[in-house]
């Protein structure tokens, strides 16, 4: 049986090399993919917290622009 050419050789050490490091790019993006997830949900968490504060601030809201815009037909309304 004769010995594997050089350049056989030389391209499995390619291919194998080649894998490997497709492998540990795999294993990176799947790593960061939870990192994102993590940070996506909690931003979510941060949006919904800010829209029921929001809710929450509505009336009070409301009672201040009623009160600014009495202010202001008053001073129009004053000497």
């Amino acid at each position: 049986m004769a010995a594997p050419r050089p350049l056989v050789v030389v391209a499995l050490l390619a291919v194998t090399v080649a894998a490997v490091s497709v492998t540990i790019l795999a294993w990176i993006a799947i790593g960061t993919m939870r990192d994102v997830n993590d940070v996506v949900d909690q931003a979510s968490a941060s949006v919904r917290r800010l829209d029921r504060s929001a809710r929450d601030l509505d009336p009070a809201i409301r009672s201040l622009r009623r009160a600014a815009n009495e202010l202001r037909a008053l001073n129009t309304t004053a000497p």
